[in-house]
């Protein structure tokens, strides 16, 4: 990988996107969706039908990919359900993070290196 490019153009030119699944994450989520847009905008966030004000934090975020279920799945419905999405849109990776801080958006660097020695065998 290029170190030279900006992370945020890596990203779109291996056509990354990042899936924040939430749930009743209220109060980390605006910080997380604050960090990974440092890095990217190519964003998808499932809320898995939140009962808290998970949705009044995402009307702060217009330019996010937002899809609302109406009643809560499971992390797992709500990945496959940002995963199907992101490959209809033409995303061929999908990075995940948690809403509730325990992921850190700088490791979306390692991830597209990884994506690239993947792709081109390095």
């Amino acid at each position: 990988m290029n170190h030279t490019i900006p992370i945020n153009t890596r990203l779109k030119e291996l056509s990354v996107c990042v899936l924040i699944p939430t749930y009743n994450n209220s109060g980390t989520l605006a910080a997380v969706i604050n960090d990974v847009l440092q890095y990217t905008d190519q964003v998808i966030v499932v809320n898995d039908g939140s009962t808290d004000n998970t949705a009044g934090v995402l009307q702060n975020f217009p330019a996010l990919q937002i899809l609302t279920q109406s009643c809560n799945s499971g992390k797992g419905l709500a990945l496959r359900t940002g995963f199907d999405y992101a490959f209809k849109k033409g995303y061929k990776y999908a990075i995940s993070i948690d809403a509730d801080g325990q992921h850190f958006a700088r490791y979306q660097e390692f991830a597209a290196l990884a994506i690239d020695r993947l792709r081109f065998g390095r």
